[in-house]
């Protein structure tokens, strides 16, 4: 230890971590700071009879920003469907009665038409309030536009002092939240930090209990590999139940069913530990610097969509990272569709199952050291 302590180089070690770590560190949060919202698919459903809202539906399409991309549903139940999937964030819906309804305002009973913004809240929280202001924009332009078409439409015929105000906002807007995820919309952040930390920990427990033993048979070792096979799962059940209580009490979420989340993240810890564990296995213990890189640079991957991200983390980072799992399936549990088994949940039972295969791959091939008398 003395030695350590009065080697020069001690000193030279914080210039290492800010030239090593800085950079690590400042390419982790390089898509957060560098958002780029491009593309981000936006639905339009135009089921007006008249014409005013084909046209106004054409016009959006053809003029559409470019954060957004139009797509266009027949029917606000394959809009609701599409949300389901995650396939769209928010939406315009221009109602049958759209143009009827500006028509009514010259007459004696005057009906302001309706522009509904669908919000897909659960599949991001953060991509629904950036759609839900850009969409509330958009409709503030169809309602100017619209008003100006009105009172330039006949010149000559005189606007009841009454009727000013409904010709200035002929258009009302509607907020319809899918999917709502209310104060919830940070659940899956909440649990985070508790499921990784509590992954790399029993990953590295596991591995440092059966490193370098020596066993007195082969069989007393195959009954620690046993103990390491059964513990991933023990300590994803505390993890997922106890989480999932801390979240209830702390915060004061409620959920649909309170054993859906708890056993989706025993599920995420158990295979995240097995993953951790299999890792340190085959590449010993600095594998796990793997993992820790990983918590940093899966940050952007629980905040925000693909859509808003820097082409190559959202090419080439983004679809395999372990946390981005995790993420979306519980999304899918909270807001979605409420089922445990989704394909989230599936893509973490291959995890568990190949992890665990590589685990006693390793325990079967390795020669057991016997213990000396």
């Amino acid at each position: 230890m003395e030695k350590i302590t009065r080697n020069p180089r001690l000193l030279a070690a914080p210039i290492a971590v800010a030239v090593v770590l800085g950079l690590i560190l400042m390419s982790a949060i390089y898509p957060m700071l560098k958002m780029s919202p491009k593309n981000i698919p936006v639905g339009i459903v135009a089921t007006d009879e008249g014409e005013i809202g084909k046209a106004l539906a054409a016009g959006l399409m053809q003029n559409a920003p470019e954060t957004v991309r139009f797509v266009r549903f027949d029917s606000v139940a394959q809009l609701e469907e599409a949300m389901d999937k995650r396939d769209v964030y928010g939406a315009l819906v221009l109602p049958a009665d759209f143009s009827a309804k500006l028509a009514t305002l010259r007459t004696g009973a005057p009906e302001k038409a309706t522009v509904q913004i669908y919000v897909n809240e659960g599949a991001n929280p953060t991509v629904a309030n950036l759609m839900q202001t850009a969409l509330a924009n958009m409709a503030s332009m169809i309602n100017a536009q619209l008003s100006a078409q009105m009172l330039s439409a006949n010149p000559d015929a005189p606007i009841p002092a009454g009727r000013i105000a409904d010709f200035a906002n002929p258009v009302r807007t509607e907020i319809v939240k899918i999917n709502p995820a209310s104060h919830m919309g940070n659940a899956p952040l909440s649990f985070l930090t508790g499921v990784w930390f509590t992954s790399l920990i029993g990953g590295v427990a596991l591995y440092l209990f059966g490193n370098r033993r020596s066993f007195a048979s082969r069989a007393e070792k195959l009954k620690l590999n046993a103990v390491q096979s059964v513990m991933p799962f023990v300590y994803g059940l505390v993890t997922g139940y106890v989480l999932a209580w801390y979240s209830t009490w702390l915060y004061g979420f409620e959920y649909e069913s309170f054993n859906k989340v708890a056993l989706y993240l025993a599920l995420v810890v158990a295979a995240f530990v097995f993953m951790i564990f299999a890792t340190l296995r085959w590449l010993k213990l600095p594998g796990i610097v793997i993992y820790v890189l990983l918590m940093f640079f899966s940050m952007p991957a629980v905040q925000l969509a693909p859509e808003m991200m820097p082409a190559f983390y959202r090419d080439w980072l983004f679809s395999w990272l372990p946390i981005r799992i995790y993420v979306d399936g519980i999304r899918e549990i909270l807001f979605i569709s409420g089922d445990y088994f989704n394909r989230y949940s599936m893509i973490l039972i291959w995890i568990l199952v190949v992890a665990l295969v590589l685990v006693w791959v390793k325990n079967l091939s390795e020669k057991t050291k016997t213990a000396k008398a």
